[in-house]
């Protein structure tokens, strides 16, 4: 059966993300943690599965390092550029129509932004950006974003950093209707009882999903 992953800010041949972002990348070199990567997607996603990964996939300057990245990923990869993939967006069309052995494009599809339907019914946009409003967020639609590595955007209604660097793993459409089918739906004027009172109400919010989704004693392996 197909199953369909979310994932974000992966940043293939970065070396300060460690620091940056440690909790899940405790790793003694790039090299190290591009194959751990690597492995661990190819561990979790067939050939037959859908990845929408949102954005910032490496930091390298040299397309061939990229392609090398691309070549050896399982399933079928739908790509929204970030703000560090300027060379994806460049070389669209080759990224497109290149195969991989298992028969998918290097890329199967390339977007500033994506709205999809989950298999649960729910609209979702996915975005590398964390936004205020998105398109029918008052009729309680999903969205899904990255860039803000491991940390929580302070905005009301149903949306999700599903950044590597927050949760560890990719995010499965179960685990998205787990963490945000009971938050309130964005309200475009407030005053609901279902939208967030205070700024300090939204944060202290945000703070406990962090808290949550961040337990000490996660690992990677």
């Amino acid at each position: 059966m197909q199953k369909i992953f979310f994932t974000s800010d992966l940043h293939f041949h970065h070396q300060n993300i460690m620091k940056f972002s440690p909790t899940f990348r405790a790793f003694s070199s790039v090299d190290e943690m591009n194959e751990t990567l690597i492995t661990y997607w190819n561990e979790t996603v067939s050939s037959q599965d859908v990845v929408y990964n949102l954005g910032d996939l490496s930091f390298s300057p040299k397309f061939d390092k990229i392609i090398s990245i691309l070549d050896r990923l399982n399933g079928e990869h739908h790509f929204i550029l970030g703000n560090h993939d300027p060379l994806i967006e460049e070389k669209r069309e080759l990224l497109l129509t290149q195969k991989k052995a298992d028969g998918h494009p290097l890329l199967s599809s390339i977007q500033d932004y994506k709205r999809i339907k989950l298999s649960n019914g729910k609209m979702a946009m996915l975005f590398h950006y964390p936004i205020f409003e998105w398109q029918d967020c008052h009729k309680g639609a999903y969205m899904l974003h990255g860039h803000i590595h491991d940390r929580v955007a302070h905005v009301a209604g149903k949306i999700l950093n599903v950044g590597f660097d927050l949760h560890g793993k990719f995010l499965t459409e179960e685990d998205i209707e787990y963490y945000l089918s009971d938050l309130p739906k964005k309200n475009h004027f407030g005053g609901s009882e279902n939208e967030y009172q205070t700024v300090s109400d939204l944060i202290q919010n945000q703070r406990d999903l962090k808290a949550y989704l961040h337990p000490s004693n996660r690992k990677l392996y």
